[in-house]
């Protein structure tokens, strides 16, 4: 191997090892390696053409935040797909995508997990993590801020990193 080649392939890991460091950083630990192959899956949806075109849509909710808390949650992209499939939960096909808005546009910052309550009685389960029940819409929910490190929690609903809602 001449050694252009071995400086690309030494600057190659090095990028990676550096991304692979700072994800770790800016992320909360979990045992669960599934959450590495989530953000994985779920690169591309960095770009809203892209989940709409892999059928993620506009489910017409407004931005979700909590101003007393100053927490923000942000913008859905919702599979009415996934959402329709009777309460099976893939982690690598999360229901629903949420943004923040960002620069006059939208960035990927978490995946959703939903349920219909109709299609569970009981609290499901994903990540040894218990959903949370959200009676307005009738879902189980469960976020995963795998593109945002969130203070409260991997798994909170809402997060102090992520800005409140643009006023009308």
């Amino acid at each position: 191997m001449n050694r252009e080649a071995v400086r690309a392939v030494v600057a190659v890991a090095a990028t990676a090892l550096v991304g692979a460091v700072a994800w770790a950083g800016t992320a909360q630990a979990h045992d669960d390696h599934t959450l590495d192959s989530v953000r994985t899956a779920t690169a591309k949806y960095h770009s809203t053409a892209e989940a709409r075109a892999d059928g993620y849509g506009d489910p017409g909710l407004p931005c979700f935040d909590s101003p007393s808390t100053n927490q923000g949650m942000g913008f859905h992209l919702v599979n009415g797909a996934l959402l329709n499939d009777g309460g099976k939960l893939d982690p690598l096909h999360p229901e629903a995508l949420v943004y923040e808005t960002h620069q006059g546009g939208l960035k990927l910052v978490a995946v959703e997990y939903l349920v219909k309550m109709s299609d569970a009685s009981s609290a499901p389960r994903i990540f040894d993590q218990q959903m949370i029940p959200n009676y307005a819409l009738g879902l189980w929910t469960l976020h995963a801020w795998v593109w945002r490190d969130n203070p409260q929690s991997l798994f909170a609903t809402y997060n102090s990193n992520v800005p409140l809602c643009p006023k009308s």
